[in-house]
C-alpha cells in the first residue's frame, strides 16, 4: 500500500492541488491518502495527524509519497514511523521559494533523500533542484484528465453559448484559466498585448486570487477584457467549447516560476489552440500538448502569435499524457524505491508455523 501525504488538496485551487487530486484518483493500486483540505495555518495539526497515520499503516505501507517539497522536512520522522521509504514530489515554487531560511532546510531534505526519490514535474525543476542540491532527480511530467476533456466538443451555438457565459456574442475569443497571481501575466497581457490586437477581440479570464483587484481597474478601462471569476469544472468546460484561443502568457518572477503549467496542457486536450510563454515549466508543457511557445514579455510577438492562431484552420486534438499514464510511472518508481529499501535492510525471516 502507498501512503499519500499532501498538503495541497482541493477545495484550494492550484496545480499542486490539482496534481495531489487527480494522482490519487488514478493511482493503479493499493493506497491511502491524508490530505490537508483546510487553510494552511492548520498545517502543525496536519503534521501530527500524518504521523499518526504513519505510524498505523507501520507494516503495511511499502512507500510513502509526499506530495511537495516542504513536506521533505517530515520525511524521516513518516519514514521511522511508517518503517517504509518516501519518496517526494517538487513542482517549482517549492524549491525556488524566498523565505529566510526555508532553501536550505528544503535543500538538506531533499539531498538527504537524494536523486532515485525526488520527482520533478518538468525539466525546469529538476534543473533548479540540480543547481541548488547538485543532482538531477527523475522528471516525470503531469498529466490531464483525457476523458474529461477529450469529450469537450465545439459549441453547435457559441454566440448562445458565449451569451450563456456573459461574453460577448461576436468576435474572436481568447481565454485564460488559473489563479490569478502575478506569474501568470495577465494584467501584462490585457495592458500590453491586447491593445495590440482588433477590435473585436476579447479577452476572458476564469480565476481568481491576489491580482483580481488589479485586473478589475485594467477592465474598468478596457471593456474587452472580461473577468469570469472562479468557474466550477462545467463551466470551464462551456467556456472551452466556445472560445478560439487559450493563452498563458506568464512573465518572470523571482522565485515563483511556472513548474508545468496544467491549465493549458487540459486546454489543448479540450481541443483549442494554446500560446504559452516560452519560460519554465511550460516549455515541458508544450512538448507533450502541442501548444505554440512565445517570447516572454514581448508585446509584438504575441499580438503576431495571436492574430496567426486566430487565422489557422483547426487543428487536430494532439495527445496528451493521461494521469492513468502519470500514476503508472510512479506505481513503477513505488515498486522499485520499495524493493531497494528491502534490500537495504532486509527483516528476519520468521518461521513457518508447525
Amino acid at each position: 500500500m502507498i501512503l499519500f501525504i499532501t498538503r495541497k488538496y482541493p477545495p484550494a485551487i492550484g496545480g499542486m492541488e490539482e496534481f495531489s487530486r487527480q494522482l490519487t484518483a488514478a493511482y493503479p493500486g493499493p493506497a491511502r491518502l491524508c490530505a490537508l483540505r483546510r487553510g494552511q495555518r492548520w498545517l502543525p495539526l496536519f503534521l501530527l495527524t500524518a504521523a499518526v497515520q504513519c505510524a498505523a499503516a507501520r507494516g503495511r505501507v511499502s512507500a510513502i509519497h509526499l506530495g511537495d517539497g516542504l513536506l521533505a522536512l517530515a520525511a524521516p520522522v513518516f519514514e521511522a514511523l511508517a518503517d517504509a521509504p518516501a519518496v517526494v514530489t517538487v513542482h517549482g515554487q517549492d524549491v525556488t521559494r524566498p523565505f529566510p531560511g526555508y532553501g536550505g532546510l528544503v535543500r538538506m531534505a531533499l539531498r538527504r533523500l537524494g536523486p532515485r526519490r525526488v520527482v520533478a514535474v518538468s525539466s525546469y525543476t529538476a534543473g533548479e533542484v540540480l543547481r541548488r542540491c547538485g543532482f538531477r532527480p527523475r522528471v516525470i511530467l503531469n498529466g490531464v484528465d483525457v476523458d474529461r476533456f477529450a469529450a469537450i466538443q465545439r459549441a453547435p451555438d457559441p454566440a448562445a453559448a458565449r451569451a450563456a457565459l456573459g461574453l460577448p456574442r461576436q468576435g474572436p475569443l481568447i481565454v485564460s484559466v488559473g489563479r490569478l497571481v502575478e506569474r501568470k501575466g495577465i494584467a501584462w497581457f490585457a495592458r500590453q498585448v491586447l491593445p495590440l490586437l482588433p477590435r473585436d477581440v476579447v479577452f476572458a479570464v476564469a480565476g481568481d486570487g491576489p491580482e483580481l483587484p488589479r485586473l478589475r481597474a485594467i477592465a474598468a478601462a478596457e471593456p474587452r477584457l472580461v473577468l469570469l471569476g472562479a468557474l466550477p469544472d462545467p463551466a470551464v468546460d462551456r467556456l472551452y467549447a466556445c472560445a478560439d484561443l487559450f493563452v498563458a502568457p506568464n512573465v518572470p518572477v523571482p522565485g515563483r516560476p511556472e513548474g508545468f503549467g496544467i491549465a493549458p496542457a487540459e486546454a489543448a486536450a479540450a481541443g483549442l489552440a494554446v500560446l504559452v510563454a516560452a519560460l519554465e515549466g511550460l516549455v515541458d508543457m508544450a512538448s507533450v500538448s502541442g501548444a505554440t511557445l512565445v517570447q516572454p514579455g514581448d508585446p509584438r510577438a504575441w499580438a503576431a502569435a495571436v492574430s496567426s492562431a486566430l487565422a489557422a484552420p483547426p487543428r487536430s486534438r494532439p495527445r496528451v499524457r493521461s494521469w492513468a499514464d502519470v500514476a503508472a510511472d510512479y506505481a513503477r518508481l513505488f515498486e522499485s524505491v520499495a524493493a531497494e529499501a528491502r534490500r537495504a535492510s532486509p527483516r528476519p525471516i520468521r518461521p513457518a508455523p508447525k
